[in-house]
């Protein structure tokens, strides 16, 4: 399942980098989280920036509105015509000790017709989004005296920089004040800063991009593109909607180790061709994955597949048996449904197919396409993965985007199979916690 927002607004706080040097944030440990510290323009608090260039959205320090001390950030619409949206935001070393960041402000707002939110957005070398979270679905909305929200995510490893952000989105007025920072539930002020964080560091291999472990095989309709690292027993990893080998950074170093990593580009992902505009569906993905292994001589492959690549894994288990040595799938369904996926998680998919609908681009219509996959894909039954012989090792994270009950239904009806549900970690495992996630599906594969 892709990184599902359902507003430009706040789409574009994955797809972005922020306008902040983050190294002009380290000498400063105050961050003027109370805003009442002015920057030298007069006009913006101090070390908080406009993210976005929109001209219809002010954004100023003022003194009309404060829950505390004597001025407070203000996001005002002045344009209502415009779309989009108006955001501050802030950037933080991720230098302090902690699994999980949490980003507390007071806000007040007026006649806000869609929606305020809190963002929390941690970034890895390179400005690789690592995780993100925001309080978008909460449909923040309307006219309200000051409360105080809260936003959290996971902070994986290799996290770099952490950025929080005030997002207006549509007419309206809203204020921020007390803004406060906490790792594992204390204060960014008393928080032990992290001995490993390395200011300097350097991307990882270009997991996806490298020439020297890539090749590809052609199809009738497609050109798959992989990559090979390491020796041993074949391991096909396999990623979710819209993403490519490099979600796979944090597991193919380790799982190279022991085994020989096939990593590929799914059809009309990464630097994998379509050659057709029919409907997607994981079926045609899972016959895609046999001619591949055939045409590399492969008979038979563990198979690593994460959300999308978790579908399509079960497919091959259960259409092609004898390829499939053993499996683990991670944040997988068998239907999208509401049995399967909250009604919610459901809307954001409609509303992203809405929006890139409105693109003519190539990829704004393979995104189309992988988006409508998602609510119409797949197609298996429980009496369907009855039938697999395979050992399957069922994974998925604590607050995962699928529901909890389904994944338990699915490791139930797998006659060989064992259940991991990782605490505290989301959809996202594999990048939230590598070495846990790592060493369960080692453990797995080894045995």
């Amino acid at each position: 399942m892709i990184k599902l927002l359902t507003t430009v607004f706040l789409a574009l706080f994955l797809s972005q980098s922020f306008s902040q040097n983050p190294g002009q944030q380290q000498a400063d440990t105050t961050n003027n989280f109370d805003f009442e510290k002015v920057a030298p323009n007069g006009i913006m608090p101090y070390e908080w920036v406009k993210f976005n260039a929109a001209k219809s959205y002010k954004r100023e320090s003022t003194t009309t509105e404060k829950h505390s001390g004597n001025r407070s950030l203000l996001i005002e619409q002045t344009d209502t015509t415009d779309k989009g949206f108006g955001s501050v935001s802030h950037v933080i070393p991720a230098k302090y000790e902690g699994k999980e960041v949490e980003f507390k402000a007071y806000l007040k707002f007026e006649n806000v017709k869609n929606a305020v939110a809190l963002m929390v957005r941690v970034d890895g070398v390179g400005g690789k989004v690592l995780a993100f979270n925001s309080l978008q679905s909460q449909n923040i909305r309307g006219t309200k005296d000051w409360t105080r929200y809260s936003v959290k995510t996971l902070i994986p490893v290799g996290a770099q920089y952490i950025y929080i952000a005030a997002i207006l989105g549509g007419p309206g007025k809203l204020w921020v004040d007390d803004a406060q920072v906490l790792f594992d539930g204390v204060d960014i002020n008393q928080a032990k800063l992290n001995p490993d964080y390395n200011p300097n560091a350097k991307a990882t291999p270009a997991f996806g991009n490298n020439a020297a472990a890539s090749g590809s095989v052609k199809l009738k309709t497609t050109r798959l593109y992989y990559e090979t690292y390491g020796k041993g027993q074949p391991l096909l990893l396999l990623h979710g909607n819209s993403q490519s080998i490099a979600a796979f950074e944090y597991q193919i170093g380790d799982l190279s180790k022991k085994y020989k990593v096939i990593a590929v580009d799914t059809r009309g992902q990464g630097k994998s061709t379509d050659e057709t505009t029919n409907p997607l569906s994981y079926d045609l993905f899972a016959d895609d994955m046999k001619q591949l292994l055939d045409s590399l001589n492969i008979r038979k492959a563990n198979i690593l597949g994460w959300s999308d690549g978790g579908n399509t894994g079960l497919i091959m288990a259960v259409k092609y048996p004898a390829y499939v040595n053993k499996l683990a799938i991670m944040g997988a369904n068998l239907f999208p449904t509401t049995e399967a996926l909250p009604d919610t998680v459901l809307k954001q998919v409609a509303s992203a197919i809405k929006e890139s609908k409105a693109g003519s681009d190539e990829h704004s219509k393979m995104r189309v396409r992988l988006f409508t996959m998602l609510l119409k894909e797949p197609h298996l039954s429980f009496d369907d993965i009855k039938t697999i012989q395979c050992p399957v090792l069922v994974m998925a994270g604590e607050h995962d985007l699928i529901l909890e009950k389904h994944t338990r239904a699915i490791a139930s009806a797998i006659p060989k199979s064992r259940l991991v549900i990782f605490k505290g970690a989301t959809h996202y495992a594999p990048e939230e916690i590598p070495k846990e996630f790592n060493a369960t599906v080692i453990n797995f594969f080894n045995k």
